[in-house]
């Protein structure tokens, strides 16, 4: 469950382009590795917050972030939310979504970018004021909000037939 984030996220990094053909393992499968200059843990909160220049590593998805925080229900330690905040970027392979605040819900498989966000691949890029990922449906919006627009810039394929 220590790893539902980067998965969340790595699916998110999916939804301009299909999966790749041929993953290695699956990303729940890979060590998660997360490294930063400060770890705070507060039992009665049931939170664990990762400070100064986070960095999330699982497979081939790398999370850099100012702070992580892992939220769980009970003695389990069950993950119910996870939020990365303050200069977030997600990279996996040439893919990079961007944005000020990502917040993964467990119970709901919803992921919701906010903070100018943006995601880029290559040359293309789409942005909005907020991007969400259902994971169980397998859909995303990306929405503008108070009357600003959703924006999204694709170069043609540069292979000719």
């Amino acid at each position: 469950m220590r790893a539902v984030l980067l998965i969340s996220l790595a699916i998110l990094l999916q939804f301009a382009t299909q999966l790749r053909a041929a993953e290695p393992a699956p990303i729940q499968d890979q060590p998660l590795e997360i490294s930063s200059g400060r770890l705070e843990a507060d039992e009665s909160a049931r939170r664990v917050t990762f400070l100064d220049k986070v960095v999330a590593r699982q497979g081939d998805v790398v999370i850099y972030a100012e702070s992580l925080s892992i939220y769980y229900a009970d003695e389990k330690r069950e993950i119910t939310r996870i939020v990365a905040e303050k200069d977030v970027r997600i990279v996996q392979g040439s893919r990079v979504v961007t944005g000020e605040r990502a917040e993964y819900e467990h119970r709901t498989g919803i992921i919701e970018l906010t903070g100018h966000p943006k995601v880029h691949q290559g040359k293309d890029a789409v942005s909005g004021d907020k991007i969400t990922v259902y994971l169980n449906e397998e859909k995303s919006v990306i929405s503008g909000a108070g009357g600003s627009r959703v924006n999204a810039l694709f170069h043609p394929s540069e292979e000719k037939p």
